[in-house]
């Protein structure tokens, strides 16, 4: 096989592992909102970032070797604020949220992402639920 071959070869596995995953980008959830004090959980639509970013896992690693690995994440975001129903005396009702106008493939920023690699579902309540 000659090296064009292999290129090519490499190309073709690389384009099938990624078809099929779109690239990082704005979309719709369904996300809940609950507080204690507050007997009613919200559930509601914004806007999330969501995809794939290419990324590169170094095969044999060293103390020496630092590989970053970017997520797809908010690059502009603006907070809303809802009104939770029926919270007791004394509670505060409102709860504020992101919503992403843009995204982008970058490192995780842990003041406003879930960086973990397992997180429960974004649109879990453990209360009744409203859908507004």
């Amino acid at each position: 096989m000659s090296s064009s071959q292999g290129m090519f070869l490499l190309l073709v596995v690389y384009l099938s592992a990624v078809q099929g995953r779109r690239p990082c980008h704005l979309t719709n959830a369904t996300i809940s909102a609950e507080k204690d004090h507050c007997p009613k959980c919200i559930t509601f639509t914004t806007t999330i970032c969501s995809g794939h970013c290419q990324t590169i896992d170094l095969v044999f690693k060293t103390a020496l070797s630092s590989s970053k690995q970017n997520i797809c994440t908010y690059k502009e975001i603006r907070y809303e604020t809802i009104k939770l129903p029926d919270c007791l005396p004394g509670t505060d009702p409102f709860f504020t949220y992101p919503v992403a106008l843009s995204c982008d493939c970058d490192q995780c920023k842990m003041d406003y992402s879930d960086c973990t690699v397992e997180s429960s579902e974004p649109d879990v309540c453990m209360k009744s639920r409203i859908a507004i």
